[in-house]
């Protein structure tokens, strides 16, 4: 609920986790690395920007940062390099199946398990309270109040920081779900990611973006940082710094 109003994330209880779900969510998906390499449709003449494809290429790889699935996306030498978590070498194949670069041979794909042995901000936290996160997360992106309402204790808080303000947006579960139903309804096709998290105690820290379709039909997005206090596996509070809007991306 940032101001968006930003869709915001609360905790589940973990204890209301299936064991089957808490097992999977306490294991970190798998991250693969896939090179990119130039392949025999590639047009020497032209610049990389006219080749064949690279329209939908890039709509492609937007859609899969937008759906959180993209951990980072880099270029070095000739080479450009994805890295994606998900849970299995046939979902990242499944990702670039649309991208007619790929089908057509313009550009080749390797594709490798990525481990990392140092961790910076590839780091995935197991604790849980982030695993409540992220299944709070999932939950608001399935635009489901009811789901995302269980993750909240009874007397829950949400507020906003304004300078030396902050005011109370949503309190208690019931008004939550409530508001949450009248959200989804206004904004269709919003989803929400987590871009960072870092965690102290029962308190972590999160740098959220949210995207959603304008009237124009054009995807637009904004940033925000927040606070979650979880406690007992439940959000009791949460605090949202003003949001920030991301700059159109280039085409």
């Amino acid at each position: 609920m940032i101001s968006v109003r930003f869709p915001r994330i609360f905790l589940p209880l973990i204890a209301l986790l299936p064991a089957a779900l808490w097992a999977q969510a306490a294991l970190p998906p798998k991250m693969y690395a896939v090179r990119l390499v130039t392949g025999p449709a590639w047009d020497a003449t032209k610049s990389p920007n006219e080749q064949a494809g690279m329209r939908e290429h890039s709509a492609n790889i937007a859609r899969i940062r937008r759906e959180g699935l993209l951990v980072l996306g880099a270029r070095f030498g000739e080479l450009g390099l994805l890295v994606l978590r998900v849970p299995d070498e046939a979902a990242v194949q499944a990702q670039f199946a649309p991208d007619p670069t790929i089908t057509a041979g313009v550009f080749k794909l390797q594709v490798d398990v990525f481990a990392p042995f140092a961790h910076g901000n590839t780091a995935y936290l197991t604790t849980p309270e982030a695993i409540v996160l992220r299944a709070y997360l999932d939950a608001f992106n399935r635009h489901e109040p009811e789901a995302v309402a269980a993750f909240c204790a009874e007397n829950f808080k949400w507020f906003s920081v304004d300078g030396d303000q902050t005011p109370v947006e949503v309190e208690g579960r019931t008004p939550l779900r409530e508001w949450l139903t009248g959200y989804f309804k206004s904004f269709p096709t919003v989803r929400s990611e987590f871009l960072a998290v870092e965690q102290v105690g029962p308190y972590l820290t999160v740098r959220e973006r949210a995207s959603w379709d304008n009237k124009e039909g054009k995807r637009v997005s904004q940033q925000a940082l927040g606070l979650y206090e979880i406690r007992d596996g439940l959000i009791q509070r949460v605090w949202y710094y003003p949001s920030a809007k991301d700059q159109p991306v280039a085409k």
